[in-house]
């Protein structure tokens, strides 16, 4: 389960990993298979359930395409414009 705190990174990063997944015109049962994870498993990342660990997020790059960079580069962006809401 993922902590409070870090529900909205685990929501923001499950979305993008999802709009990846869509891009390339792919099933969750599908894209699971290609990073070895199970869909059940994969499916709770992209409802933000579950946080990837760095090795996951390594082979989503390394199998798919997906950059890293670019997930967290969103992922800041998004952080910014809710901060700057904020304030």
């Amino acid at each position: 389960m993922v902590k409070k705190e870090n529900k909205p990174f685990a929501k923001t990063l499950g979305e993008l990993l999802k709009r990846g997944r869509y891009e390339r015109g792919m099933t969750q049962a599908e894209f699971a298979w290609i990073i070895h994870m199970s869909e059940e498993g994969y499916g709770m990342i992209e409802r933000g359930k579950r946080i990837p660990s760095a090795l996951t997020l390594s082979s989503i790059h390394n199998k798919t395409g997906i950059s890293i960079d670019r997930i967290f580069q969103e992922i800041d962006n998004i952080e910014k414009e809710k901060k700057l809401k904020e304030d």
